[in-house]
């Protein structure tokens, strides 16, 4: 898996922190000084924290790679951005709004003017 893609995917604080870091944290293969910075990391990210539970409760550790894909194949696939079909008939919210309050303001000036002249009357 891509190194780039995987911190991307962990949102982790540190570069030095993959998917094989994580799984050799989770196999007790780091040194010392490697599982303190990994520990360390988990304290500012709780993602990292989440990953890592998640990581530990799969059963079959081969197929983490082969999970991870799937799962950013399908993330990727959900959050294609749609093209919104623009259709001049049906005016945008903010121009909506913008007509109703200077119609609206129009309304209330002429009514204020009507009063004023049947007033001096």
């Amino acid at each position: 898996m891509n190194d780039k893609r995987t911190n991307e995917w962990l949102n982790s604080p540190s570069p030095d922190i993959d998917e094989r870091t994580l799984m050799d944290y989770l196999e007790g293969k780091l040194t010392p000084e490697a599982q303190h910075e990994v520990e360390k990391a988990m304290i500012d990210s709780p993602f990292l924290n989440d990953a890592l539970e998640g990581l530990s409760a799969v059963s079959n550790k081969q197929r983490v790679a082969t999970i991870l894909d799937e799962l950013n194949k399908d993330i990727t696939n959900k959050t294609k951005s749609r093209k919104i079909k623009y259709n001049p008939l049906i005016p945008n919210i903010q121009t909506l709004t913008i007509t109703v309050t200077i119609t609206v303001l129009l309304l209330v000036a002429l009514g204020f003017v009507l009063f004023k002249m049947l007033m001096a009357n």
